[in-house]
C-alpha cells in the first residue's frame, strides 16, 4: 500500500506543478486529459477501498485491508476505525450534477456547460482522492511535499520570468497605466494573471507562517523559511491591491485563531519576511522593466537576490534559537517592537512608485468592476433561481452591458457561479463549502487561513476560474482534515459521531447491522459517483481528442486541415470555434450548414452569427448576409472589430452585387451597410456621455464613405434609366 500512497502523493504532486504551469488550467483545453485521468484513477480508489471496507465489515482484514484501520486507544481495548471520505467531499459531484440538470433548461452555451460539469466533476475526484489516500497520518507527507513543490515552482518560475532567465513575455504585465501598475510592470508568472498569482503567494506565505511557528522538525522549518521571503516578493511584484490587502486580512485573523505562545512567533516571523521582502525588491523591482539580455538574465539582480534570501534564511534560524532563552513577557514586548521597526524598515526600502499605489488614488478598476457586477446583476435576474448554465457572463454579458468594457469575465466567481447555476447552484455551493470548512474549523481552526484568503479574494476577482485554484483549495482542505482516529470533535458535520467506527466482534448484533448499513450506503455512494465519473470520464476523452485533431489542424494545410478539423468536430461538435474555423475552409453552403447546426448549442453566438452572415455574403444572400450580421451586431453592439466587418462585409458584397448587374439587391447591401455604420457612430456618441471612449474605426469610416459613393452612382444610373425610358414616350407624343 505505500507504493500504492506514493503514486497517488506523486500524481498530486504533478498535477498541482503542471496546472501552475498550464496557465493555472484556466482553459478548458489544457485540463481535459487530467479529468479523465483523474476520475477513472478515483473509480479505481473506490473499487479498491469500497471492497476492502465491506470485508472490514465482515470482521476480516488481512493484507490491503490493514491500511484502512487506524488503531484509537480505548482504554483497556483498542478499537479500530475505518478511513472513510466525509460526505461533504461528494457534494463537488452534486453541483457538477446541477450543470448536468441545466442542459435541460436550453443553457446559453452547451459546450460551456459540458465543461463545468467535467471540471466540477474532476475537482471532486481530486478531493475524495485526496480523502482516501493523502490524509492518513503516515502518508500526509506526500501532501505536504505537493503543496510545497508546487508552490516552489510557481513562485521559482515567477521570479526567473522577472529576472529574465524564463524568456516568457506573458510573465509580465507591461504597461503604461498609472492605474494598473506604479512601475509600469506587474508579475504575472506561469497563471499569466498577476491578481491571481499575487492571491496564491499570500495564502502559501500564510500557510508558510503556520509552518515555521509549529515545525516540529528543523527540515520543515528550513523548508517553510526558504519560501517565505519570495512569497513576499512575489506578492509585491504583483502590484495587486486585493491580494496585499486579503493578505493582511488573513494575518489578522491568524493573531485571533492562533495561541498566545504563537501569536508572538507570528508576529517575529512576520516582520522578518517584510524586512527581507522589502529588501529584495529594492534590489530587483526595475528588472521586469528591461527583459532579457539574448537569452541572458540579470547577473547582478540575481546574485543580489540570493544574497538577500540566504541572510533572510539565517535570519529565521537565529530568531528561532533566541524563542528559547526569553521568558514569554520579554517575547510579547520584543515582538510587538519588532514588528513596528520591521513596517517603518519595509515602508523605507520600497521605492516611492510602490508607496504611492499603497496609498492614492488610482481605482479606476474599482469602478470598472462595478459596472461588471451591475450588469451581472441584471443578468442573473433573466433566470434568477436556476441560472443559464455554464459560460453565461461569456456568453451573453454583450447584450447587456450598458457602457463599453473588456469583460469576458464577471471579476468575482461567486456571482458567475449565480449567473451558471442560479440561487440553487450557489446554495448547494454554500451547504458543500459549510460542509468542508467545518471539518477544518473542528480540527485545527488556524488551517481557516489559507482556505480563506483564497475565498475571500475569489469574491472580487475571477480565480474560480481557474483549476489550480480549486486544487490547491481542496488541498488544503484535506491537509488540515482530521485524519482518522483523530478526536472525534473534528468529525464531519455530516456524520454521526460514531458513523466512522467499524465495531469489533464482540459487540452487539444491533451495532453489527448498523455498520452494515453503513457499509452498504458507502458502497451505493461509491457506485453512484463511479457512474457519474465513468460519464464524465467519456465525454472528457472525446473532448481531448477533440483538441488533439485541431492542434494538428493548425500545423496542416489544404484538404488535410479541413479533414482535421472536421474530425475535431465530430469529436466535440458543441465547439463553435471548430465550426467558425471550418467555415472558412469549406464551401460556403457547407459551412453555413455547419454553422446553422451549431445554433442549436449555442443560439446566442456571436462568433457564429458572424461567420454565417460572412458565409451567406460569399453566396450572395444578401438579405439572410445582413439578418445574421443584425443579429450579431445586436448580441456585441460594442465589439469594435465586429462591427467593421460587418460594415466592410455588406460593402464589399454591395460592389460585388453592382458589378454582377444585380442593383437592387447592390442598393439593399449597401444601405445596410450605412445602417451599420449610423449605429456604431450613435453608440459612440452615447459611450462619450458616460465616459467612456468609443470611437468608429477608420476602416468602417472608409467603407461607410465608399457606400455612400456607390449609393450615389446607382441613384445616378436609375435617373439615366428612367430617363431613357421616358424620352421615346415623349418624342411620340409630340409626334
Amino acid at each position: 500500500m505505500p507504493v500504492v500512497v506514493g503514486a497517488a502523493g506523486l500524481m498530486f504532486t504533478g498535477l498541482l506543478i503542471w496546472s501552475a504551469y498550464r496557465n493555472g488550467m484556466f482553459f478548458d483545453a489544457s485540463f481535459y486529459r487530467w479529468e479523465w485521468m483523474l476520475m477513472a484513477s478515483t473509480v479505481l480508489s473506490l473499487c479498491i477501498t469500497t471492497r476492502m471496507q465491506r470485508r472490514m465489515t465482515r470482521g476480516s482484514s488481512s493484507g490491503i485491508c490493514e491500511y484502512f484501520m487506524v488503531k484509537k486507544n480505548k482504554g483497556p481495548g483498542e478499537e479500530p476505525v475505518r478511513a472513510s471520505v466525509p460526505l461533504a467531499a461528494y457534494t463537488p459531484l452534486l453541483i457538477a450534477l446541477l450543470f448536468g440538470l441545466s442542459l435541460i433548461n436550453k443553457p446559453a452555451s452547451v459546450h460551456g456547460t459540458l465543461e463545468q460539469l467535467l471540471r466540477w466533476s474532476a475537482y471532486g475526484a481530486f478531493l475524495i482522492s485526496g480523502y482516501l489516500w493523502l490524509r492518513i497520518g503516515p502518508f500526509r507527507s506526500w501532501l505536504f511535499m505537493a503543496l510545497q513543490g508546487s508552490g516552489l515552482f510557481l513562485i521559482g518560475g515567477a521570479l526567473a520570468g522577472w529576472l529574465g532567465w524564463i524568456d516568457v513575455p506573458e510573465m509580465i504585465l507591461s504597461t503604461g497605466d498609472s492605474s494598473l501598475s506604479a512601475v509600469g510592470a506587474r508579475l504575472a508568472g506561469f497563471v499569466q494573471y498577476p491578481n491571481f498569482l499575487g492571491a496564491v503567494s499570500g495564502a502559501y506565505l500564510l500557510w508558510n507562517w503556520l509552518l515555521m511557528i509549529r515545525a516540529g522538525s528543523y527540515r520543515t522549518f528550513l523548508l517553510a523559511v526558504m519560501m517565505a521571503a519570495p512569497l513576499m516578493l512575489v506578492l509585491l511584484l504583483t502590484e495587486s491591491r486585493a491580494a496585499w490587502l486579503t493578505t493582511a486580512v488573513g494575518w489578522l485573523a491568524g493573531l485571533l485563531l492562533l495561541t498566545r505562545e504563537q501569536r508572538v512567533k507570528w508576529l517575529v516571523y512576520s516582520g522578518w519576511t517584510l524586512v527581507g521582502a522589502g529588501a529584495a525588491y529594492r534590489i530587483v523591482f526595475a528588472a521586469g522593466l528591461q527583459g532579457s539580455h539574448e537569452g541572458v538574465g540579470h547577473m547582478g539582480e540575481t546574485l543580489g537576490l540570493l544574497a538577500i534570501l540566504m541572510a533572510s534564511a539565517a535570519g529565521f534560524t537565529a530568531l528561532r534559537t533566541v524563542f528559547a532563552g526569553l521568558s514569554r513577557r520579554q517575547l510579547e514586548i520584543a515582538a510587538w517592537a519588532g514588528l513596528g521597526a520591521a513596517c517603518l524598515i519595509m515602508a523605507l526600502l520600497l521605492p516611492a512608485v510602490i508607496q504611492g499605489r499603497i496609498s492614492s488614488g488610482h481605482f479606476q478598476t474599482a469602478g470598472a468592476r462595478t459596472m461588471f457586477y451591475k450588469d451581472a446583476w441584471s443578468l442573473f435576474l433573466e433566470a434568477p433561481l436556476l441560472g443559464q448554465g455554464g459560460d453565461t457572463w461569456r456568453m451573453l454579458f454583450t447584450q447587456i452591458q450598458t457602457y463599453p468594457y473588456i469583460g469576458n469575465e464577471v471579476h468575482s466567481g461567486y456571482l458567475d457561479l449565480l449567473l451558471d447555476l442560479g440561487i440553487v447552484g450557489l446554495l448547494v455551493f454554500a451547504f458543500m463549502m459549510y460542509g468542508l470548512l467545518r471539518i477544518v474549523w473542528r480540527h485545527d481552526r488556524a488551517g481557516i487561513l489559507p482556505v480563506g484568503l483564497l475565498m475571500v479574494h475569489a469574491a472580487v476577482d475571477f480565480d474560480m476560474s481557474f483549476g489550480y485554484y480549486w486544487l490547491l483549495l481542496f488541498s488544503w482542505l484535506v491537509y488540515y482534515s482530521p485524519y482518522p482516529g483523530a478526536a472525534q470533535r473534528g468529525q464531519s458535520l455530516f456524520a454521526s459521531p460514531r458513523s466512522g467506527q467499524l465495531p469489533p466482534r464482540s459487540v452487539s448484533l444491533g451495532k453489527r447491522a448498523a455498520a452494515k448499513r453503513q457499509a452498504g450506503f458507502q458502497f451505493t455512494a461509491a457506485l453512484l459517483t463511479a457512474a457519474v465519473f465513468a460519464f464524465a470520464s467519456a465525454y472528457s476523452w472525446q473532448f481531448d481528442k477533440a483538441v488533439a485533431y485541431r492542434e494538428a489542424a493548425a500545423s496542416a494545410a489544404g484538404n488535410e486541415q479541413t479533414a482535421l478539423l472536421e474530425r475535431a468536430l465530430a469529436a466535440n461538435p458543441y465547439w463553435s470555434r471548430i465550426r467558425v474555423e471550418l467555415s472558412q475552409l469549406v464551401p460556403p453552403l457547407t459551412g453555413a450548414r455547419q454553422l446553422e447546426a451549431g445554433l442549436r448549442y449555442e443560439p446566442q453566438s456571436v462568433p457564429l452569427l458572424s461567420a454565417l452572415g460572412l458565409c451567406h455574403a460569399r453566396l450572395g444572400n444578401v438579405k439572410q448576409a445582413a439578418a445574421y450580421l443584425r443579429l450579431a451586431l445586436q448580441y456585441d453592439h460594442y465589439d469594435r472589430d465586429n462591427q467593421t466587418g460587418a460594415i466592410m462585409t455588406m460593402a464589399r458584397l454591395a460592389r460585388d452585387k453592382q458589378a454582377g448587374g444585380q442593383l437592387d439587391d447592390s442598393r439593399l447591401a449597401a444601405a445596410t451597410a450605412l445602417a451599420f455604420f449610423e449605429a456604431f457612430e450613435s453608440q459612440g456618441a452615447a459611450a462619450r456621455r458616460g465616459g467612456r471612449d468609443f470611437e468608429v474605426t477608420a476602416e468602417s469610416r472608409k467603407a461607410a464613405e465608399d457606400t455612400r459613393l456607390l449609393l450615389s452612382e446607382l441613384a445616378r444610373a436609375r435617373t439615366a434609366a428612367q430617363t431613357k425610358m421616358s424620352s421615346p414616350q415623349t418624342e411620340k407624343i409630340n409626334a
